[in-house]
């Protein structure tokens, strides 16, 4: 936190070097996987739009010009398959405070043969994975990751079907064995993709971690097109109720 008095009683030099040495957060804390070249580098060039215009909030609030010019620094995406590169390789665990992303979708039903046999590694432990969409890798992924470094926190966006059904009892029977906790989520919502021809698809947003979050949070959404509505829940279990965590499992699984 920046002291603003202490700020202001500082000549505009001085201001703005004490500036440089408060703000500490910059572009190059930030690591990323993309199997796709061009989106990779986009995500970098967005990363410097998105820093650029929190150095504008900075301005504005300590009426000083603040910019990080020349770019000297960048966040490190690394083009990639997530589900087949050793993310210890991108980013020590024991470095890293949070996990966040909007995963492939995948229903079983639409999966490629490449990624049917990345799903076959990454969920070697469970039997029946071929029924899972292919989003629920990277929820298994990051709980191993976890492993290493036990206070980091994961949010993903994902298909509400790894909340429900079959699905649940599967995917989360593995997360629970695994020590995971959900402190906060998303319950059911329509995200609309702005691509052409895109159709609107129905999310939820699952923060997890290895410990419990003294306060945790459930947004519910009375109109899947609006605004949530914010309750505090004792405890979130795998379909995103307040309520302890119980699964279904189907027993022919």
């Amino acid at each position: 936190n920046i002291d603003e008095a202490d700020f202001q009683s500082r000549n505009t030099a001085n201001s703005y070097a004490y500036l440089h040495s408060q703000i500490n957060l910059n572009v190059d804390q930030f690591f990323g996987i993309e199997i796709e070249e061009f989106p990779a580098q986009i995500a970098q060039v967005a990363l410097w739009l998105m820093d650029h215009q929190m150095n504008l909030l900075v301005s504005e609030e300590f009426g000083l010009y603040f910019a990080r010019i020349p770019l000297e620094t960048s966040a490190k995406i690394i083009c990639g398959n997530a589900l087949k590169i050793d993310w210890e390789e991108v980013s020590p665990a024991r470095n890293l405070n949070y996990i966040m992303g909007n995963p492939p979708f995948g229903g079983h039903h639409y999966q490629s043969k490449q990624q049917k046999a990345d799903q076959e590694q990454v969920m070697r432990e469970i039997s029946a994975h071929g029924v899972l969409d292919y989003v629920a890798n990277w929820y298994v992924k990051a709980a191993e990751y976890m492993q290493h470094n036990r206070v980091i926190e994961a949010a993903l966006v994902s298909t509400n079907s790894i909340t429900q059904g079959e699905q649940a009892g599967l995917l989360w029977l593995l997360l629970l064995s695994k020590g995971v906790k959900i402190n906060f989520a998303h319950r059911t919502f329509q995200w609309n993709n702005e691509a052409r021809g895109k159709a609107a698809v129905h999310c939820v947003i699952i923060g997890f971690a290895l410990f419990d979050r003294k306060e945790k949070w459930l947004f519910e959404y009375e109109d899947i097109k609006g605004h949530p509505q914010v309750v505090k829940a004792n405890n979130i279990n795998p379909y995103l109720l307040n309520a302890p965590d119980t699964l279904l499992v189907n027993k022919n699984t």
